[in-house]
């Protein structure tokens, strides 16, 4: 299978001061004085990454960001591969997932709900573990959204879009993975700037600040957690600011601006996105250790017209014409 990547490799300086030590202890027969920090439990995980597939199934040959890239017949394969190598695998979606515009008229946005139903689906053959609602998602209605996720076995998380009445979040606000004693908690955040069509269609619920809420979950029920991982869609600036302000962060997932990027490194948070219409998908292999520190390995892996594709998620969508049919803005 023809691959293209962009692979990015970084050890954090915990492991280069810890190799530099070892060296010294064996010259001074002086071990009283490792880390403790470094050591301990650690586990092994592959995080699968998408973001920004706007409701698409196959490649978008329209679309300026992906040429004849794209599909999730190809993704379905490629995931299939990375299962068959790696016993520890997440796969999660940093929103936008479901529905590529608002559509005004109610024929089309019965089209548009239709669509994204069918991703679920396939999104669920795949064996996504975990779903974040962008701002565009909301362009189908919160209250469809909620009679979505009762159809799909993967939940929708978002800690701060939350309901007007209760200020309760609206979908599960975020899930624990435990590893080997590791504790790896996931979070979903979505930014405030939500198109102003779709804004105003939102009856029962607001987006809270998204920098606040994190800070209140990272230190409330996510507090025990030695690594946060955090889908976050927002825009750039947003970002910065969840950084600064909640340095616990290990791995970002953005994706709101819809750009593919190789990994960016804050102290110590790792940032990856990958882009729109499912061009690229990032796997990102991390060695976690118990208190925080950790070591990872990124690919962003082109899904071209060459790669193989799963047989049964085209034969689903070939049968599925009439229903795929595009909604019309």
């Amino acid at each position: 299978m023809l691959l293209q990547s962009y692979k990015i490799a970084r050890t954090l300086p915990c492991l280069a001061y810890l190799k530099k030590l070892i060296t010294i202890f064996i010259l001074c027969f002086s071990f009283l004085f490792i880390p403790s920090l470094c050591l301990g439990n650690e586990a092994s995980l592959t995080l699968i990454h998408t973001s920004n597939t706007l409701g698409e199934v196959e490649p978008c040959e329209t679309c300026p960001e992906s040429g004849n890239s794209g599909g999730l017949a190809r993704r379905s394969h490629y995931i299939k591969t990375i299962k068959e190598e790696r016993k520890e695998l997440l796969i999660l979606d940093g929103g936008d997932s479901l529905t590529m515009s608002y559509f005004s008229r109610e024929s089309e946005r019965a089209k548009a709900l239709k669509r994204a139903e069918f991703v679920l689906r396939i999104y669920e053959k795949m064996g996504y573990d975990a779903i974040n609602i962008g701002d565009t998602d909301l362009a189908l209605g919160v209250d469809d959204l909620k009679t979505l996720q009762k159809k799909t076995n993967i939940p929708f998380i978002s800690a701060n879009l939350k309901e007007i009445k209760t200020g309760r979040a609206v979908f599960k606000p975020y899930f624990i993975r435990e590893m080997n004693g590791i504790r790896i908690g996931i979070l979903g955040l979505l930014t405030p700037d939500v198109p102003v069509a779709v804004r105003q269609e939102m009856k029962t619920a607001f987006v809270d600040d998204p920098v606040k809420v994190a800070m209140d979950v990272i230190k409330g029920p996510l507090s025990a957690c030695d690594h946060i991982i955090a889908l976050a869609h927002l825009n750039p600036f947003e970002i910065e600011s969840l950084v600064k302000e909640i340095p616990k962060i290990s791995v970002i997932i953005g994706g709101n601006d819809r750009y593919f990027m190789l990994p960016k490194y804050f102290q110590h948070t790792l940032y990856v996105q990958s882009d729109a219409f499912g061009s690229h998908i990032g796997r990102l292999n991390l060695n976690l250790l118990k208190g925080g520190n950790y070591t990872y390995e990124h690919f962003l892996v082109l899904m071209h017209p060459e790669m193989k594709f799963d047989p049964e998620i085209q034969n689903l969508i070939n049968s599925s014409r009439t229903l795929l049919n595009r909604p019309l803005p």
